[in-house]
């Protein structure tokens, strides 16, 4: 049995961002640090991505299906993003929760767009292709307190993962929870109070 461990540290302020603001959160740029835009000059736009990487349908069953889009309210509310992501790519995440979550490709890039009841806006939260097949990718949000019917979880955890990955074990503060992960597709709902320490996948061997 392989395992892979992820630390989402790198991630924290992403995840942060996500619930406080629901704005964009990604892990890994598609443009240097360094470069800023020269007073007075137009900035070329951005390149798309036109079709899918062999890597990206290879690795993922989920972008071997018929893409659906992201719809078009969501696409006026999303905010942008770095990677170069298609919109018209986008394939919807099969979970029975509340809100609506998609995968969505980009030039060198997945990224999980999400909306939710208890969030304000569209959140989005991408990560690089090579580390969303070691590591998988997904967004996590809570319910706030006053929203939260008693005894109902309030953490929310929606994640993808690469093929042959059959269980995520997710750490939080000492605690470990076991996820089942069908499809490509997991999703953890606890009452944790804050974002996950690291998260290991465990495949089948050989894969």
């Amino acid at each position: 049995m392989a395992r892979t461990t992820v630390s989402w540290r790198a991630c924290a302020s992403s995840l942060v961002t996500l619930l406080l603001a629901a704005a964009v959160a990604s892990c890994g740029s598609a443009t240097p640090d360094h470069a800023e835009p020269r007073p007075g000059s137009t900035q070329p736009a951005p390149h798309v991505l036109e079709r899918l990487s062999r890597t990206q349908r290879h690795n993922f069953a989920l972008l071997r299906t018929p893409p659906e889009g992201l719809p078009a309210r969501v696409r006026r509310l999303a905010p942008g993003s770095p990677a170069a992501v298609n919109p018209a790519l986008a394939q919807r995440i099969p979970v029975t929760v509340p809100g609506s979550y998609w995968l969505v490709p980009g030039i060198g890039q997945l990224c999980v767009v999400s909306e939710v009841p208890w969030t304000p806006g569209i959140g989005t939260i991408c990560t690089r292709t090579q580390n969303a097949i070691k590591h998988g990718s997904g967004t996590m949000t809570f319910i706030p307190a006053k929203q939260a019917p008693a005894g109902m979880p309030t953490r929310l955890l929606v994640g993808i993962a690469p093929d042959g990955t059959h269980t995520a074990v997710v750490h939080t503060k000492g605690s470990i929870a076991v996820v089942p992960v069908v499809n490509g597709v997991f999703v953890l709902r606890d009452s944790q109070h804050g974002p996950s320490d690291s998260i290991d996948l465990r495949r089948t061997r050989g894969t």
